[in-house]
Order: structure tokens, then sequence, then C-alpha cells
């Protein structure tokens, strides 16, 4: 009779499933996916099932605990976090692009330099996040609280900012090229030296808005409030400001060429 072969104990990997294990998590940190957001993943409570596939850099997180985590540079691209709980996070210069964050918590977020491009963000509560120089093209921001956010030169081209909430929002010298604004809450929000040409501000709520040399040519502008908002030196060639409200806003050296007035007249040299 042959001798039995020792049994290994259980709970000790083989070596080829050790081999494999750290095969693919180097994989992984080469994909740009790093060791940060992976220790997230595999972190994140409140039942949530992560997981991610270094491969492609898919990452699918949905309602999960990620509050405070340092995921820096990390490969998000495509990932799935809907609902995820990114509070007070570190995301700078992340690469989110086409991610799903609806209903998102980021509030205080930092995303400064991060990728968002064509993100879906709506209904995301980022209150307070930072988003200096963040890439935001074709962003999906419907409804999304960005109360007091700080998206500072950052580029929202194209972006929808349906009924979102930008009260006191810091957006100077932001990019919001062709944006649609329809019905957002810009209450006291610093616009000055933003780009908002062709951009739809429709029924938008600009009260005591800053925007010192804020470019809105060719901008629609119907039912806008204005009112007190400091518009010196903006330029509104072209713009339709059919009804908008101008009580009370500073229009000292604007550049009036071809806008339509609030009384539906064409602009000579001022409204």
């Amino acid at each position: 009779m042959q001798p039995r072969p020792k049994q290994r104990p259980h709970g000790i990997p083989s070596i080829p499933m050790r081999r494999l294990t750290l095969a693919l998590t180097t994989l992984a940190v080469a994909a740009g996916i790093g060791t940060a957001s992976l220790a997230a993943a595999a972190t994140a409570g409140g039942g949530a099932a992560c997981s991610i596939s270094p491969k492609t850099g898919w990452t699918s997180c949905p309602h999960g605990q990620l509050a405070g985590k340092n995921l820096k540079g990390a490969d998000l691209r495509r990932a799935a976090l809907d609902g995820v709980d990114l509070t007070g996070a570190q995301l700078e210069a992340a690469n989110l692009a086409t991610a799903r964050l609806t209903r998102a918590k980021l509030a205080r977020a930092k995303l400064n330099g991060a990728n968002l491009a064509f993100a879906n963000l709506s209904g995301a509560g980022a209150a307070g996040a930072s988003l200096a120089g963040a890439f935001l093209v074709g962003a999906n921001l419907t409804g999304a609280d960005l109360s007091k956010a700080d998206l500072s030169s950052a580029v929202l081209t194209g972006a929808n900012l349906t009924d979102a909430k930008l009260s006191r929002a810091n957006l100077s010298r932001a990019n919001l090229s062709g944006a649609n604004l329809t019905g957002a809450k810009l209450e006291g929000a610093n616009l000055e030296g933003a780009n908002l040409t062709g951009a739809n501000l429709d029924r938008a709520r600009l009260t005591r808005a800053a925007m010192t040399g804020t470019t809105l040519s060719s901008a629609y502008l119907f039912e806008t409030n204005l009112t007190d908002a400091n518009l010196a030196t903006a330029v509104l060639a072209g713009a339709d400001l059919t009804a908008a409200r101008l009580d009370g806003a500073k229009v000292s050296g604007v550049f009036w060429s071809g806008a339509t007035c609030p009384n539906g007249r064409k602009a000579t040299s001022r409204c």
C-alpha cells in the first residue's frame, strides 16, 4: 500500500493560487487602478458587493461605503457607483469617464483635475465638493446639488445641469459653452470670466451672481432672473433675454450687440 499524500491544511492557498493572486494584483496596478482603489473596494461596507476587473479598469460598487477613502488617480472608468457614499473622499486626478454616479454622495469630496467626461451624476449630492479644473464634458448633472462647490476653471462643455443647485458655487473661468442650465439655481454664484457661449439658461436663477467679464454670446436667457447680478463688462452679443429680469443688475460696460432685450426689442447700445 502506497502512503497517502499529505493534506494541505485548510485556509492555506496553494502555491499556484498565491501566484495567481499576486499576478492579478500586479496587473491591476499596471492597469492604473492602484492599490488605493483596490483597498477601498475591498473594505466597502454596507453590504455592497464591490468588484474590480483589472484588465479594463471597470469597477462595480453601487451603494458602497467609501467615505473618506484615498482614491487619488484611481482608474474608475465606466464604474457603476450609483448611490455610493464618497463623502469627503480624495479623488484628485481620478479617471471617472462615463462612470455612473447617480444619487452618489459626494459632499466635500476632492475631485480637482478629475476626468468625469460623460459621467452620469444626476441627483448626486456634491455640496461643498472641490472640482477645480475637473473635466466634465457632456456630463449629466441633472438635479445635482453643487451648492458651494468649487468648479473654478472646470470644463463643462455640453454638460446637462438642468435644475442643478449651484447656489454660491465657484464657477469662475469655467467653460460652460453649450451647457444646459435650464432652471438651474445659481443664486450668489461666482461666474466671473466664465464662458457660457450658446448655453441655455432659460428660467435659471442668477440673483446676486457675480458675472463680471462673463461671456454669454448667443446664450438663451428666457425668463432668467438676473436681479442684482453684477454683469459689468459681460459679453451678451446675440443673447436672447426675452422676459428676463434685470432689476438692480449692474450692466456697465456690457457688450449688447445683437442681443434681444427683456422687452423683445433688439439692443443697440444697451437694453
